[in-house]
């Protein structure tokens, strides 16, 4: 039936579309087709239930938005541009409800604002096949948790012998969600950043990206005449696809932008004979950032680490060259250390740098410990651009920790006045995966010269990077 009322996936929504997890969300910017994908998700998995007794296919989805409102202004509108009433079913407007029919296909679409309290009793006692969260950055976490319990329950074994299950055996039971992106420091974007294993998060570039391939869909200039007026602060959300601003504090790295510099592909090591960087903060949560200089200069980052508990030599033997030896095994490395690593405690003779050499590492201390200068070799790699891509990125899967410190969290504090610190806040993990990350920059930068590796001269043979646009 899809094909029928002229829908195309986009490739950027494509794992969103055809996720098969619990629970699939979907975020970007305003304008890209995140609803419509919602609404024909309810339609590919109706067609997928397994058929009643009586040969129908029948299933209920519950479409929730924040207030009735926002229902019948936009999301009744979109669903019934794509499924007209009359033509593919009915729609009940004083129920709120619309029943899918065609062929032997049978959906009820419930519609729910949470404006209305009997609304929200109501929805926390249904039976469902599926929901889906429109704008689910609006809606309360507690009714988030509480409608995975809702799913499931119809049709039940009684109505087709197998319950919520494909003609194949499979469990088609689920929750979907579309947004543009949430504020960071919520409930949303723990869950989006860290999502659990039931969970499939698609996040897209943004709107002014070559990579965003709705724009076919949208008048001309339609972001450039969209951003004309409005906030950096707004444009980040509903044209970048970007969290939105802490209430807590100003982030560092405004320069960071996920769709250019983080990567979901798998990042692997180039020249079996380059050392690899690893950048080292060694105060008393340690954190280590792992990472390489391209041939032309651009920065790719593995992998990152963060400890909580722990000391130097601890976090050395018991994070740092496990995965040194499970990932990257019989590579050469060069630690880039906090310059406050070389200097010995009272209580101890050993200095944390003696901890690294003594363990097999060759290390050298980062030139400066000033903030301004480390930040300012960030922001360096962050901006520059080679080859018409950005000097830096980043594996978004190994190395979360740190995109998650470069997307905010890593940030200056804002006082009761509303100027921020001169200098970041100390935050375990952020401010130690940030510190990390700004040493081996530093060194980076320096265009420094050891071992067998040169940084800066090029090579004729270039092992391939599995992330789009770096090979």
């Amino acid at each position: 039936m899809l094909h029928e009322i002229n829908f195309e996936v986009i490739k950027s929504l494509d794992d969103f579309f055809y996720s098969e997890k619990f629970i699939s969300l979907a975020v970007g910017p305003v304008g890209s087709t995140k609803t419509t994908a919602g609404i024909m998700k309810i339609l590919h998995h109706a067609a997928l239930m397994a058929p009643c007794k009586d040969g129908i296919r029948r299933s209920r989805a519950i479409w929730v938005r924040n207030t009735r409102e926002q229902l019948r202004d936009t999301s009744i509108p979109d669903f019934l541009k794509w499924i007209p009433d009359g033509v593919m079913g009915y729609f009940l407007k004083t129920e709120y409800k619309f029943v899918i029919k065609v062929g032997d296909i049978e959906c009820e679409v419930l519609f729910r604002g949470l404006d209305d309290a009997n609304d929200v009793r109501r929805l926390l006692s249904l039976q469902a096949s599926f929901f889906v969260f429109d704008e689910f950055r609006e809606i309360h976490p507690d009714i988030y948790n509480t409608a995975q319990g809702r799913v499931g329950r119809y049709p039940d074994k009684m109505m087709n012998g197998v319950g919520c299950k494909t003609d194949d055996g499979k469990m088609n039971m689920h929750v979907w969600g579309m947004t543009n992106p949430p504020d960071m420091d919520t409930f949303w974007e723990t869950l989006l950043t860290e999502p659990p294993d039931n969970v499939h998060v698609t996040i897209q570039p943004s709107g002014l990206a070559p990579e965003a391939d709705w724009t076919k869909y949208l008048p001309d200039d339609y972001y450039d005449n969209l951003a004309n007026g409005k906030t950096e602060d707004w444009i980040d959300v509903y044209i970048h696809a970007e969290f939105g601003k802490s209430l807590s504090g100003q982030p560092v790295f405004r320069s960071f932008d996920r769709s250019v510099h983080a990567s979901s592909d798998e990042l692997t090591p180039m020249y079996s004979d380059d050392p690899l960087l690893i950048g080292v903060d060694a105060g008393l949560t340690p954190a280590a950032v792992i990472g390489q200089v391209a041939y032309d200069g651009r920065l790719v980052v593995y992998d990152s680490l963060i400890s909580d508990g722990m000391g130097a030599l601890r976090f050395v033997r018991e994070r740092l060259k496990p995965l040194l030896a499970n990932k990257f095994p019989g590579r050469s490395t060069l630690v880039i250390i906090d310059p406050a690593a070389f200097q010995r405690a009272q209580t101890d003779e050993r200095t944390v740098a003696d901890i690294y050499k003594t363990e097999g590492f060759l290390v050298k201390p980062a030139k400066t410990n000033s903030v301004a200068a480390r930040i300012a070799a960030v922001e360096k790699y962050l901006t520059r651009v080679v080859d018409g891509k950005y000097s830096c990125v980043v594996d978004s899967t190994s190395a979360n920790s740190l995109v998650q410190a470069l997307s905010g969290k890593y940030r200056y504090k804002i006082n009761t006045k509303g100027a921020r610190d001169e200098k970041p806040e100390k935050s375990h993990p952020w401010s130690d995966v940030a510190d990390a990350f700004q040493y081996m920059c530093l060194h980076a930068d320096g265009g420094e010269t050891f071992g067998s590796a040169a940084w800066g001269t090029q090579r004729k043979e270039v092992t391939k990077v599995s992330a789009g646009g770096w090979t």
